[in-house]
């Protein structure tokens, strides 16, 4: 056998060595890769978190002159280019604001100089990419040789730009309380729980008669007439220990040694927490009106010396008749010829916690009573001229004061002179916020007796859908049931929650609390599928009239809600006809709404969909009052006055509006006025949008916040069937404890809205200040919260929702996630 057909074995060894080589040379390249890349991680994550919380880092050589070096998170809080990581000392200073720069450069050379290693300053910048002054605070620390030789400074530059404004705006708040304090004419004080003071006022000062700090801590006893010593001291320990608003009224020694009866009204004082902390108070010299009860008394001895000396004091002193108007418990006040405050009683500034120094001298209409609520002004105004003229006007209105909304009569009326000429006017106002709401509550208990009239028919409704499910599932029961028969009936249970779902949207309706789902639609098409739906409703009795000039008028409301108010004006109006007439319904664009009760007329891109009858019509004495909700001329049993309430409720949600035009004998017109929208898009991405599938949740994280067991443990397994890893809370605490933890152990709330503790839209909130760029998906069947406030800005799904429907709202939700790091 010649050499090269003989085996090859002693190759081999050599061969496997080579291999074996070779893969613990790969093995020792992929660890080396794979912690190169960790470390890239860690150092990604590191930069991150240094830019959320703007902290930059800062090397400076000091061993030779100073060579610089800073972290690209320096660079972005400096408003630098990368090149500028290795800039000069001379770069620095420069960029340093030009009435920080000496001390800055100096305090910087100082802490180089000493022996010292901690260095910390705060300066501010003029950043070179966009001209912003920037505060900058400095934490560094001093690395020294042997001999106390500073050789290099490492540290970090923090932008504190929002605390330092946050402080200077808190300097000037307390700089400008201090001078409104020190302008009022009567003594202010804000004690501490040791009864010592913190702030006094000028006038307080002025009052006792010695210095700002002597006033601090003086003893208000030593000023009290001894008289009222015992009665004050046991009303204020009263008062103090309710924590509520109390007032005491007695006789205090004044600087020039005069006693002046003094009326105090302290309120309790809470910090952040809630958490009671001291008192402030405000007194005013009662004096005159005291002496007015004094000199009254003596005058009851005979009642024609008492008529005589009352006028003439009347007359001369003003400060009695001041007494006399302090004691009504309206509001009032005098004004001039020029509508400017002279006068105005105790209640009137104590109503807007407000002196004599903030109306006097002021016109009316510009006085803090009715500034703070828009349009208002301008109607006082109007009223002082239509008073001027030697009329009286009265009208109800709602004022916003710093203690909230309250409701008033308001009234103003001439003022004459002994000749009967007008010199001005009286202004009176009644607080009747407690009669306004002693009529909601009485209408809300109207209400819900009307509400429980309807669940007959709500139940009997509901046990239709009802009956229909619970036959398709019993049917779902069978084994031997065909995949065809299967699949119809699982549509029906679909399309029967679907319609229980729309049954439960129109009662929400009716109480005028269902939150709305604006989209955009096609009013014409809209009709005329109503138009289908009500004709077998109406009865053959009554011919439909369908007109629409102008196919192409869209607009942007609720769909659903749109086509109820439509029905319920039909059916309003099938009832005025008795089943027999003429009934049009008309489409067309309108450049305004017109004035309706009370209104101005709206300028703007309208749609007017108009519902006329041939009925007997609305008698003018119900005009007002067809649109109020429970409101009805039928007969019981016949009609809950929801559906005219519903139709105006639907119309004022939508930003639109409601007329009524009718006669008796003439019928009744109804038009529902709707902003115009533009057409929403078309072709087949819309359509695609409409029938997309469920699509695989690949693995996201999602925090669910659900505190129903069952509604809880369905929604988990139904995202997890999804693709989607989940947790699951029951409360809106135990959510934000996790996110506390670890804010990237998520990467989706689902969160229900009516939870106990904190409600859904709050945690969203949350959620949204302190972890910006997390979403949240909220869910429910119906909230109140929802329906008064909508969802502000998060996506929402509402019960019952499809699988399709929950895998697009996340999808939607995760796309759109905010790309900011967290």
């Amino acid at each position: 056998m010649s050499s090269a057909d003989a085996p090859r074995h002693d190759a081999l060894p050599e061969a496997a060595g080579a291999i074996e080589l070779r893969q613990h040379i790969e093995e020792i390249a992929r660890d080396r890769d794979q912690a190169y890349r960790a470390l890239q991680e860690r150092e990604a994550e590191l930069a991150r978190i240094q830019r959320i919380a703007r902290v930059g880092g800062v090397e400076v050589d000091l061993r030779e002159g100073f060579r610089n070096r800073r972290s690209p998170e320096y660079l972005i809080i400096h408003g630098l280019p990368p090149e500028a990581a290795n800039e000069t000392h001379e770069d620095w200073v420069k960029r340093v604001h030009p009435d920080d720069r000496v001390k800055a450069e100096q305090d910087f050379i100082a802490a180089v100089k000493s022996k010292q290693e901690d260095y910390t300053t705060e300066y501010r910048i003029i950043r070179p990419s966009d001209g912003e002054i920037r505060w900058i605070r400095v934490i560094a620390r001093i690395e020294r040789d042997w001999n106390g030789r500073a050789i290099r400074l490492v540290g970090a530059h923090i932008d504190v730009t929002d605390q330092m404004l946050a402080q200077a705006k808190l300097r000037e708040s307390e700089q400008r309380f201090r001078l409104i304090a020190d302008s009022a004419p009567v003594p202010i004080w804000v004690t501490k729980l040791d009864r010592t003071r913190s702030f006094v006022n000028r006038a307080y000062v002025d009052f006792l008669g010695v210095s700002a700090e002597e006033a601090l801590a003086f003893d208000w006893r030593q000023a009290l007439h001894p008289e009222d010593l015992p009665r004050i001291l046991a009303q204020q320990q009263s008062g103090e220990c309710s924590l509520k608003p109390f007032f005491l009224e007695a006789r205090y020694r004044r600087a020039d040694g005069q006693w002046r009866w003094l009326r105090s009204e302290s309120q309790p004082r809470w910090d952040a927490n809630g958490k009671h902390i001291g008192f402030i108070g405000v007194a005013h010299d009662v004096t005159a009106a005291k002496q007015a009860e004094i000199e009254l008394r003596r005058l009851n001895e005979t009642l024609e010396e008492r008529i005589r000396e009352r006028t003439a004091q009347l007359a001369a002193n003003e400060a009695r008749m001041r007494a006399i108007f302090d004691t009504s418990n309206q509001y009032q006040g005098i004004l001039d010829i020029e509508g400017r405050v002279t006068h105005a009683n105790r209640i009137a500034l104590a109503g807007m916690r407000a002196g004599d120094v903030d109306v006097i001298g002021v016109r009316l209409w510009e006085a803090p009573w009715f500034t703070q609520t828009p349009g208002v002004t301008e109607m006082v105004r109007k009223a002082f001229a239509r008073v001027l003229e030697g009329d009286s006007f009265s009208t109800e209105v709602r004022l916003d004061f710093a203690s909230g909304e309250r409701h008033f009569e308001l009234s103003m009326r001439p003022l004459l002179d002994q000749h009967d000429a007008i010199m001005g006017a009286v202004a009176e106002a009644v607080d009747i916020t407690e009669r306004i709401q002693g009529e909601e509550l009485l209408r809300q208990s109207q209400k819900m007796e009307a509400v429980g009239q309807l669940t007959g028919g709500v139940a009997h409704d509901f046990n239709n859908l009802l009956t229909i499910i619970r036959s398709a599932t019993d049917f779902l029961r069978r084994r031997d049931l065909p995949e065809e028969r299967r699949r119809r009936y699982v549509d029906a249970i679909s399309e029967t929650v679907e319609r229980a779902s729309k049954l439960t949207a129109q009662l929400l309706a009716f109480a005028r609390r269902q939150p709305l789902t604006p989209q955009v639609f096609n009013v014409g098409e809209q009709v005329d599928s109503v138009v289908q739906l009500i004709r077998p409703l109406v009865g053959s009795r009554i011919q439909i009239e369908l007109a629409v000039p102008d196919s192409s008028l869209f607009t942007l409301a609720d769909v659903a809600q749109f086509q109820t108010a439509l029905i319920n004006l039909a059916v309003n109006a099938r009832d005025a006809m008795n089943g027999e007439g003429r009934l049009t319904i008309s489409v067309q664009s309108t450049e305004a709404i017109p004035a309706l009760r009370g209104q101005s007329a709206r300028p703007g891109a309208f749609i007017a969909i108009s519902v006329a009858d041939t009925g007997g019509g609305i008698a003018p004495q119900h005009l007002n009052a067809i649109f109020e909700p429970f409101f009805t001329t039928k007969e019981v049993g016949k009609g809950t006055g929801l559906g005219l309430s519903q139709a105006f409720g639907f119309a004022k949600q939508s930003e639109g509006d409601i007329a009524v035009d009718s006669r008796l004998g003439h019928g009744a017109s109804f038009t529902i006025y709707l902003p115009q929208a533009s057409a929403p898009q078309t072709g087949p991405d819309a359509s695609l949008a409409r029938i997309e599938p469920a699509t695989i949740g690949r693995g996201y994280r999602v925090l669910v916040v659900e505190d129903n067991d069952e509604v809880g443990q369905f929604s988990t397994e139904l995202l997890e069937d999804l693709g989607y890893v989940t947790r699951r809370v029951a409360n809106g605490q135990d959510a934000l404890a996790i996110l506390a933890d670890n804010e990237f152990a998520v990467d989706l709330v689902f969160s229900d809205v009516i939870m106990p503790g904190i409600n859904g839209l709050e945690l969203a909130g949350i959620i949204r200040e302190r972890y910006p760029g997390l979403p949240v998906v909220l869910t429910s069947g119906y909230s109140h919260v929802l329906a008064e406030n909508a969802h502000h800005g998060f996506e929402l799904i509402k019960k019952p929702y499809s699988v399709e429907s929950l895998s697009r709202i996340l999808r939607k939700a995760m796309a759109e996630k905010a790309p900011l790091p967290r």
